[in-house]
Order: C-alpha cells, then sequence, then structure tokens
C-alpha cells in the first residue's frame, strides 16, 4: 500500500469518526423523530418527547432555560446553537434506551452533547409542586453542567471530576446533594485512589459520587469556581485531572492524606 493511499484511508476514518461525533446531536433528533416523539424548541434547546409527557414539558423546558442562565453565568459559557433533550416518559425507557438493568434508576443522563431525562410527571407526585420539585431535585442542573464541562475541556476528564463538579454545580444552584437520599456504607467509604482509578466499578455509588463532590471541593477551595474554571482550562491543553487532584492532595495534612489515598507502600 502506498504512502498516499495510507493517507487517505487515514483521513477518510478520521473525517467518519468525526462525524459521528460532532453529528451525534442531530443523528439523535432524526432518530427519536423517527421514533415517534415530538418537538419543540425553545431559545436554547430542542426537546423530544412522547405525547404523554405533552404536559410536563413546559415544565422541562423552564428548568433547562434557567439552568442554561444559572449555570452559564457560573462558567461564563453559553453554548452556541440548541441543545437537544430526550425526555422519556417513564425509567424503563430511560433503561432500555442505555441497556441498563431494570433496578437502574436515574433521572437523567447526558452522553455526547445531548441530555436525557424522565418526565417529570413519571416520578414527582401530582400533589407536589412539580417545577419546584423538578429544578430543585430533578437532572436538569446536573446533566446540564456535565455538557458544560465537556465544552470547556474538550472531552479531556476523567468520570469523577465531572461528576463531581456537577454535583459542586448542583449544590450551589439548588443545595442538592446525595448525601440527602443516600447514606454511603461506613465501612466502605471510597480513598480518592479508588475514586480516580476505578469509579464507574465502585459497589458503593454513593460513597464514589460523594467522594467525588469532597475531591471537587479540595480543589476548589481557595477560589471556589474560579479555581475549577482554571482546571478547566488546563484540562484543555491536555493535562490530566488526576495529576492536578494528586498535587492539591499532597497539601493535605498527613491524617487527611491517609484516610483518603492510602498508603501502599
Amino acid at each position: 500500500m502506498n504512502a498516499k493511499r495510507l493517507t487517505a484511508i487515514v483521513l477518510l476514518c478520521f473525517i467518519l469518526v468525526s462525524g459521528v461525533y460532532y453529528f451525534h446531536e442531530h443523528f439523535t433528533i432524526a432518530t427519536f423523530k423517527l421514533k415517534g416523539y415530538d418537538l419543540i424548541a425553545t431559545p436554547h434547546f430542542i426537546i423530544l418527547f412522547k405525547a404523554q409527557s405533552q404536559d410536563s414539558i413546559p415544565i422541562v423546558a423552564n428548568a433547562a432555560e434557567k439552568a442554561y442562565e444559572i449555570v452559564g453565568k457560573y462558567f461564563d459559557f453559553y453554548p452556541k446553537g440548541k441543545t437537544p433533550i430526550v425526555v422519556f416518559p417513564d425509567s424503563i425507557s430511560l433503561q432500555a434506551a442505555f441497556n441498563w438493568p431494570r433496578d437502574e434508576n436515574t433521572q437523567g443522563v447526558y452522553f455526547r452533547g445531548v441530555i436525557y431525562v424522565q418526565s417529570p410527571d413519571a416520578w414527582i407526585g401530582q400533589d407536589q409542586d412539580m417545577a419546584k420539585v423538578f429544578f430543585e431535585k430533578g437532572p436538569m442542573v446536573h446533566e446540564y453542567t456535565h455538557l458544560v464541562v465537556d465544552a470547556l475541556t474538550l472531552g479531556n476528564h476523567p468520570r469523577w471530576f465531572t461528576e463531581g463538579v456537577a454535583q459542586y454545580v448542583e449544590r450551589l444552584v439548588t443545595g442538592y446533594t446525595l448525601a440527602e437520599d443516600f447514606e454511603p456504607a461506613g465501612d466502605k467509604v471510597c480513598s480518592y485512589e479508588e475514586i480516580m482509578c476505578d469509579f464507574d466499578n465502585l459497589q458503593d455509588v454513593a460513597s464514589a459520587y460523594l467522594g467525588a463532590l469532597e475531591m471537587t471541593d479540595l480543589l476548589a477551595k481557595e477560589d471556589g469556581m474560579l479555581a475549577l474554571k482554571n482546571i478547566m482550562l488546563l484540562l484543555k491543553k491536555g493535562n490530566s485531572a488526576n495529576k492536578i487532584f494528586l498535587q492539591k492532595a499532597a497539601a493535605l495534612s498527613p491524617e487527611g492524606k491517609n484516610r483518603f489515598v492510602p498508603n501502599t507502600t
């Protein structure tokens, strides 16, 4: 195979891979339209939904636009174009879309520029203030923050970092943390090392997530959001979030360091 042909093949592969990534949002919209999802547009979002969720869509749209404004101010960042949001009518359809087991119970997920959420009426009682509960306890601020982190770092971030930052911002905006609903097993507190190296495989999910929030608190300890934005600039340039964190953790007291980063010597 000559060099020109090899170069052409490599270039074609790059274009195909780039196309799948950068046009994922458009593929998603077309796919869900073909599946019978209706569509409405707000100033900054395209919302896809089934007919049975129609009454809840103004609540989703409201929460999305609030997240856009509030989170945007924290990061000084407002994405161009309209972000797709897919609203599933229930938890089963959300689980099926991502091939999750039936016992997986999540209200939302972010993936490649698209936010997926459960319809508010699927998990909020009719006797509650649905708009208030959906914004304060729902997934919108959290998942939208994932989108912002993804954009500002050009995707160069480990899972613990984006989950930690999403929880950090969620707490700033709504006051909510997982500690309200989940109590980590006292004998299974995750070490920083475990969270950095094996986040998605840790059995105590609450401990993993709350541990990631603790790590983010440490990164933001002195300058808050400014520190996190500066770290994201470093990640955008190719730096390692794990390395940045370890440098910060080295400043902990010996007791604190041993508590979260076990001595392996």
